[in-house]
């Protein structure tokens, strides 16, 4: 069956890693871009193709103050990526934050080159920061800047993720979200904490094994279940349960970009047949915004709700997925993610085609680009089976998903996201008292360490009352490692920035 002219269709991949340069030998984060960029044109196998839509995802350094590079700026990455590739687009994006972002370009490109709206969009992003730390730590001065003069266009105002209430409380970073989940993961399945520590070891061995043969990956390493969840040497403590081996590895240099075209364009091309894949079904959820408004810990019902519309959309289930890359930032994100899509945590076609962020690599907002790469390569290989990828940008606070295939896609349309994300909106959490005084339990915790050691303890608690609420737990917060902890009584007063909280 041919495809409709304006059916859009991934013509293009291209990955890449630098796991051992010198950072002042090595690319600056455009030539990684210009890299990955040819890279995509040639490996659609077409001629002459002109790209009429650029769009880039956006590098930490312009999303965090923590990650600002100190080598200048790029004040309009698409149109310097252009430049670089001797292109003219109409359409310049620079993309917002949020590891959802490659899939949810997809999804927003395609159906502009359905409407027509464009023909030619190439997709690229990619991350510095192992060169770039490596760099400040030896005092070097690189030069990664230009100045067009201009800015690109972005897709408006990022929603607030964090409120100060969390923030005073040392709900912040991944690094203390994530490991909170963990922790009301294990009691929900009814596990021990030293149980669930193991069931982790045992869920990201599996993600090493395929790491350890991935030529992209940042760190192709097998490591034991026992490896990854002892506190040993350098795997130490971050926030626990996680050792530093269970947390996103973001000092990579990676890159990896991703071409759609109409098919009328592929047709003009000379794309081969070989080289196409298409988006059957998509969606684009997220969670409520703030982590202390969630439903409960355990679970994400954005994921829930939108992997059903895009396996719906695309007219199959979860039995027919032939290929499927998870967003594995931390293991709770991979659990969570394969509870709500109906996939076992050891299901035997795995859960990662990458290797996943701790050991594949985590380059900020991209690394989805790499998991659709990799779905696309793998459904090229088996023509007519079925990938699937789920990217996920924040806290499990947006989400966004793709399924892709061979088989053309006539039918194929980006529904209005709106229509099923009022179904999570529907859902409340408890409210949350900001000032709590009495006695309650504790809902989900971690205990953040400092090089190694027990430094402090983040608790989400229920007050008698129902209420949500939020506490520090500063004295002896070892006292919560490896020992039940969800459940138990607690009292919590009131404080100016934290309230602080003593077991009973």
């Amino acid at each position: 069956m041919r495809a409709n002219p304006r059916t859009p269709v991934l013509v293009g991949v291209s990955q890449y890693t630098d796991r051992t340069s010198a950072p002042q030998d090595a690319q600056s984060p455009l030539d990684m871009l210009e890299t990955v960029g040819k890279g995509a044109l040639a490996d659609s196998g077409g001629h002459d193709i002109k790209v009429d839509a650029i769009a880039v995802v956006r590098l930490f350094a312009d999303s965090s103050p923590a990650f600002k590079a100190p080598f200048g700026r790029y004040t309009n990455f698409p149109k310097s990526l252009a430049k670089r590739l001797g292109q003219a687009p109409k359409r310049l994006l620079y993309g917002p934050v949020g590891g959802n972002t490659p899939q949810m370009l997809v999804n927003l490109f395609a159906e502009s080159i359905r409407t027509g709206e464009c023909d030619v969009a190439l997709l690229a992003g990619c991350e510095p920061l192992r060169s770039q730390a490596k760099a400040q730590k030896a005092g070097l001065a690189l030069d990664w800047s230009e100045d067009t003069g201009d800015e690109a266009e972005s897709l408006g105002k990022e929603p607030t993720m964090i409120s100060r209430h969390e923030a005073a409380h040392g709900i912040i970073m991944p690094v203390s979200v994530y490991p909170m989940f963990e922790n009301a993961l294990g009691t929900y399945y009814g596990r021990s904490p030293l149980e669930q520590r193991a069931a982790i070891g045992a869920l990201m061995h599996r993600f090493t094994q395929v790491a350890a043969k991935n030529p992209y990956a940042a760190l192709p390493i097998e490591r034991s279940a026992e490896e990854l969840i002892s506190p040993v040497g350098d795997n130490r403590y971050i926030g626990y349960p996680y050792t530093k081996y269970l947390n996103s590895n973001m000092f990579v240099d990676q890159a990896a970009a991703v071409l759609l075209m109409s098919t009328a364009a592929a047709d003009a091309a000379g794309v081969p047949e070989s080289k196409r894949v298409y988006l059957h079904g998509s969606a684009d959820t997220h969670e409520h915004y703030l982590v202390s408004d969630r439903v409960d810990y355990h679970s994400a019902p954005a994921i829930r709700i939108g992997a059903a519309h895009a396996l719906a959309q695309a007219g199959i289930t979860t039995a027919d997925i032939g290929h499927i890359d998870i967003y594995s930032c931390f293991p709770s994100a991979v659990e969570i993610a394969a509870d709500m899509i109906g996939l076992k945590h050891d299901d035997p076609r795995g859960l990662t085609l990458t290797g996943g962020l701790p050991y594949f690599g985590g380059p900020g907002n991209n690394y989805s680009m790499h998991g659709i790469a990799e779905v696309v390569a793998h459904c090229r290989a088996k023509p007519g089976s079925w990938g699937m990828v789920t990217a996920n940008g924040g806290y499990l606070t947006k989400h966004s998903f793709g399924v892709y295939s061979t088989v053309p896609a006539n039918d194929w349309v980006r529904d209005d996201p709106d229509v099923y994300q009022a179904e999570v909106d529907a859902l409340k959490g408890p409210p949350l008292n900001e000032t709590p005084d009495g006695e309650g339990a504790i809902e989900a915790f971690t205990v953040m360490h400092d090089k190694g050691e027990p430094a402090l303890g983040i608790i989400i608690g229920r007050l008698d009352s129902g209420e949500r609420f939020l506490a520090q737990l500063k004295d002896n917060p070892g006292a919560l490692i490896d020992v039940p902890v969800i459940g138990r009584r607690i009292r919590v007063t009131s404080g100016n920035p934290a309230n602080s909280a003593v077991l009973i």
